[in-house]
């Protein structure tokens, strides 16, 4: 994917995002980090056409987003979103098949066993009868996950993705993610933990006030002056036994 001097700026608002351009490297994981208010959730969204560009364009495999269908576009981008709509009627079961839609004309028409597959990537096999609303909020966020998995996207877009999962399934997910690349996915997300962002990103976008402040791999951002002025906090990296270079937020002096 890549974009070429995209803005937008929602009716009412100041914030947004403003002349970004860049490109995200196929079959790579690249997370948008950036302090509150800096674009990265409206960037996804420019990304997912759920929103219009109001100047410059998206591009996916050298076409416009505006040129492909609804139903093509589902089988190119998948989204893992921080709120959904719930359906509370509904088995996690058929909140998968959903996912299987852009290739099929009903829901009533999906097998059973096209979904088998993405239930058990995301530890939902013994849930598959379960009503969503039965279900923890972690457990709903890998609801939301293997639906996009369902569509078997070229990208997979995530805002925010370990959001109500604990430590042991942000592990989990985060493997996944690294699987799925290598497999030869696209993967863009949104964190707010920045050192998680570090260790499993192949690339980086740091946003300020709607505008990339830089790009580039994990080894080139992790500058302490760069992150400590995007972020508007002191920051020190310190090593880390095990874990090598780790990113510290410093308190100040009193």
């Amino acid at each position: 994917m890549e974009l070429q001097h995209v803005s937008y700026r929602y009716p009412g608002q100041e914030k947004g995002v403003t002349d970004l351009s860049g490109t995200f490297p196929i079959g790579k994981i690249t997370t948008i980090i950036g302090p509150n208010g800096a674009g990265k959730s409206t960037l996804l969204k420019t990304l997912s056409r759920q929103v219009t560009p109001q100047s410059g364009t998206v591009t996916l495999a050298g076409e416009p987003l505006t040129a492909y269908t609804s139903k093509t576009l589902a089988r190119k981008i998948a989204v893992v979103s921080q709120r959904h709509e719930l359906y509370d009627d509904m088995t996690v079961a058929a909140m998968v098949k959903m996912g299987r839609l852009p290739y099929h004309s009903l829901l009533a028409t999906v097998p059973d066993e096209e979904v088998t597959d993405f239930l058990a990537q995301t530890a939902l096999t013994s849930l598959a009868n379960a009503h969503l609303d039965d279900l923890s909020g972690g457990q709903q966020q890998r609801v939301w996950l293997a639906m996009a998995l369902a569509q078997e996207p070229q990208v997979l877009l995530l805002d925010e993705p370990t959001t109500y999962l604990d430590v042991h399934y942000q592990q989990t997910l985060m493997t996944q993610l690294r699987q799925l690349a290598a497999a030869g996915m696209t993967v863009i997300q949104v964190l707010h933990n920045i050192n998680q962002a570090f260790t499993v990103s192949d690339w980086l976008w740091l946003l300020k006030d709607g505008r990339l402040v830089a790009a580039g791999t994990p080894g080139d951002l992790r500058q302490a002056p760069l992150l400590a002025e995007t972020f508007q906090t002191p920051i020190e990296i310190v090593d880390v036994p095990r874990l090598g270079p780790y990113i510290v937020q410093v308190p100040e002096a009193t």
